[in-house]
């Protein structure tokens, strides 16, 4: 009998909803804070979308993933939780549907 001796630390999705399955690896740990300290001091730790400081801001892809956006810091944004980064996601899924 085979002894599994580690297990690779990735978590990846698996998008069932549209025609056909996409699998994307996600970024985590200590690679995701590098990236979230670039967008936050190239957006002056403000949401793009309304401008507020304040709150919980999250990294947004621009073009989400599953529509073939990329993982550069080009397709990625900062948007305060709620309501900026919400609506959005609310509204894409509306155009999935």
């Amino acid at each position: 009998m085979a002894k599994i001796t580690s297990i690779p630390y990735r978590i990846s999705t698996i998008d069932l909803r549209r025609s056909g399955t996409v699998a994307k690896d996600r970024i985590r740990g200590h690679e995701l804070t590098k990236i979230r300290e670039r967008i936050i001091l190239r957006d002056g730790a403000a949401c793009r979308k309304c401008g507020k400081m304040v709150g919980r801001l999250v990294v947004d892809h621009v073009v989400p993933l599953h529509l073939g956006g990329s993982e550069s810091d080009e397709n990625r944004q900062l948007l305060c939780e709620v309501p900026c980064h919400r609506d959005k996601s609310l509204e894409e899924e509306k155009a999935r549907r």
